[in-house]
């Protein structure tokens, strides 16, 4: 398996930036240089794990979040995400976002037989 450090970067430089920090503020709250945070977010370093979850830590974001295009199964992020963007829903709020769930839900679930058909992506017309 490759892991892809772009994706991983980019996913760390988002959530620096929805929190409002730049990358000298996280260098600095991770104790790592600026140079070398640029690197990460461009995939041009690898991070150590231990980076990774002073990372996560600093951002407030689960090390899934920051891999999840690089692993196969998610977890259990949703539950701490979900309770968090439910909190301050009205009950209307969380019926009609409990019903668009199901039906999205439903589809994933119709429709991942079709995506997991083998199609061949270099065809091209004569």
């Amino acid at each position: 398996m490759t892991i892809n450090y772009s994706l991983i970067g980019n996913r760390i430089k988002a959530a620096r930036k929805a929190k409002g920090l730049s990358q000298s503020e996280l260098s600095e709250l991770i104790d790592r240089s600026v140079g070398y945070m640029s690197y990460i977010e461009t995939g041009r370093k690898k991070p150590s794990l231990e980076t990774l979850i002073q990372i996560a830590n600093a951002l407030d974001v689960t090390i899934d979040e920051l891999l999840s295009d690089n692993i196969s199964a998610a977890s259990p992020v949703s539950n701490t995400q979900l309770n968090h963007l439910l909190s301050d829903c009205s009950a209307y709020e969380k019926r009609v976002i409990l019903l668009s769930v199901q039906s999205i839900k439903d589809a994933i679930r119709i429709s991942k037989p079709l995506m997991e058909v083998n199609f061949d992506y270099n065809y091209t017309e004569n």
